[in-house]
């Protein structure tokens, strides 16, 4: 979660390896698709 922090996105650990997202009810598509960017960017670094 820090690491998303890091690269712009909030979330909240939970248990273990889950992460919680609390997206608000209004997310644009165009919104939601950079916050999977910023995920998958996050989770790519690791992969380095």
């Amino acid at each position: 979660c820090l690491k998303l922090r890091d690269n712009g996105l909030l979330a909240k650990p939970t248990h273990g390896n889950i992460i919680r997202f609390a997206p608000p009810l209004v997310i644009t598509e165009e919104q939601l698709m950079e916050c999977v960017g910023i995920i998958k960017k996050t989770i790519l670094a690791y992969q380095k």
